[in-house]
């Protein structure tokens, strides 16, 4: 599974999560976890805080992933 699909399944909670740890679980440096949390904001997967420095899936996100992975 891909470093983007791994950091997506974290997220499924719907619940905000630091970008600290998910760099860390993920064993990322900090320009990739930039890299990949502006990709995935571009394309409105995530909602970012920059101030409290979070990200938590979007629900429209959240409903896609659930539902392929039934399907």
């Amino acid at each position: 599974m891909g470093k983007i699909a791994q950091i997506l399944e974290m997220l499924n909670d719907g619940q905000w999560h630091m970008l600290e740890g998910i760099q860390q679980k993920m064993m990322l440096n900090k320009r990739q976890i930039q890299q990949i949390t502006a990709f995935l904001e571009e394309y409105e997967f995530i909602a970012v805080d920059d101030t409290r420095k979070e990200i938590k899936l979007e629900e429209a996100a959240r409903k896609f992933l659930v539902q392929n992975a039934t399907s």
